[in-house]
């Protein structure tokens, strides 16, 4: 399976499995189980359910690897609880107030939040076309919801929707900087999820909660938000994220409270309204757009002015590379830059030596470059057959200058070429 729809595929399973919990949240609600205690056992469950996820995709060793380094164990664990518990404990707080879908809705407001974050985290393009149709995207969820009435941000709920509009842009901030800090993605879960148990267990003992008493619904509740909307969903969707374009997975995200929707009204017999379709039709049209925009999501160069080339971040090629060289330079914060190469420079390239900061190779490289990875690169970066890839993998301030050097040779030989004919 290539990488692309690999990604697609971990989009849409966290996509549905995600539009569920709001779902299975409610039934443990209306079974009266105390949130406290029920969400430290769910969190507990993910834990062991993200080590078998580890275990059984032969990642230990990566896990021991962020134990060894204390500062770097917390500061991915403080990510994770801001994505997973902040989130989890700020949504049922809002649904003691105001109804499950939305507060779903409002907490969609995420992508649209994302665009402030994503030029200087990611140093991503944003351009007017997907900023429209993140506007379509969030429009669906408006009109379907409210009819087109305002009321809904300025009634006797407007503090509620304050207050999730503030956790919704602080877990903005986490996600694009997740996106951002490369990771291991099975260890990460680990990480979260067991951060986000000690969390609930202190929550748990302050407020006196006590171990509830399930019936078959609340159990299993329990363990689908354990299993899946805790481990497998989170997992599924970063992994997803960190390789498609970033506001096409959060365009695609709009759909969400359409498909709990859909699943309130089978599971929780919530009345389905026609105008609903609203969301998927706009949501549509808005993917329609990302998909023909060719220039969002490019990489802005710190050198953008005096950049003579286009430089491309491939990162996503490579988050999951078996490659030990290229695996630990972009770790944290490391990223894989690119330029595209008439092919006959090839020999001028292989003659280059390796740069002290990075790891410098090409597509063609087969040691550090699968045929995967490869068609990957040229769908990103539009390849033609007879240019080259050339890569950096490391500080991006160091594979700018060091790209923009390997092009300004490269011009060079051009220009040679051209005066000795």
């Amino acid at each position: 399976m290539d990488i692309k729809t690999k990604a697609y595929l971990f989009i849409m399973c966290s996509l549905i499995g995600g539009a569920l919990f709001p779902i299975a949240f409610k039934i443990a609600v209306d079974n009266n189980v105390n949130i406290y205690s029920f969400m430290f056992l769910a969190y507990l469950i993910a834990s062991a359910a993200s080590f078998v996820m580890v275990v059984a995709n032969k990642k230990t060793s990566r896990l021991k690897s962020y134990f060894k380094v204390p500062k770097e164990f917390l500061f991915i664990g403080l990510l994770g609880f801001i994505n997973l518990a902040f989130v989890d404990y700020g949504m049922i707080y809002a649904e003691k107030f105001i109804s499950a879908s939305l507060a779903t809705v409002v907490y969609r407001t995420q992508p649209l939040l994302m665009l402030m974050f994503l030029p200087l985290l990611l140093r991503e393009r944003v351009t007017k076309i997907q900023m429209g149709a993140l506007m379509l995207g969030f429009a669906g969820i408006y009109i379907a919801l409210s009819r087109g009435s305002a009321s809904i941000f300025f009634g006797a709920d407007a503090g509620i929707i304050l207050f999730l509009v503030s956790m919704t842009l602080i877990s903005a901030f986490a996600t694009v900087y997740l996106k951002r800090y490369n990771t291991d993605m099975e260890s990460t879960m680990f990480i979260f999820n067991s951060f986000a148990a000690v969390i609930a267990f202190g929550l748990f003992l302050l407020t006196g909660a006590q171990l509830p008493a399930f019936n078959f619904n609340s159990a299993m509740s329990l363990l689908y938000i354990g299993i899946a909307a805790n481990a497998i969903v989170p997992f599924c969707y970063y992994s997803g994220f960190r390789i498609l374009k970033t506001t096409f997975v959060t365009n695609l995200y709009f759909l969400s409270p359409f498909i709990t929707i859909l699943f309130a009204g089978v599971f929780l017999s919530e009345p389905i309204y026609p105008y609903y379709i609203v969301i998927a039709v706009l949501v549509a049209v808005g993917l329609l757009a990302q998909k023909l925009d060719k220039k969002g999501g490019t990489y802005v160069a710190r050198s953008a002015n005096n950049s003579p080339v286009t430089i491309y971040d491939v990162t996503s090629a490579f988050t999951d590379t078996n490659v030990e060289a290229i695996r630990n330079t972009i770790k944290g914060s490391g990223r894989v830059l690119a330029i595209k190469l008439n092919h006959a420079h090839a020999h001028h390239i292989r003659s280059v030596k390796p740069h002290e900061n990075g790891v410098v190779y090409t597509d063609g490289d087969k040691n550090y470059v699968s045929q995967a990875q490869a068609s990957f690169l040229k769908e990103i970066m539009g390849k033609a057959e007879d240019e080259l890839v050339v890569m950096f993998a490391g500080n991006p301030s160091h594979a700018e200058g060091y790209l923009n050097e390997i092009w300004s040779e490269s011009a060079g030989l051009d220009a040679k070429k051209q005066q000795i004919e």
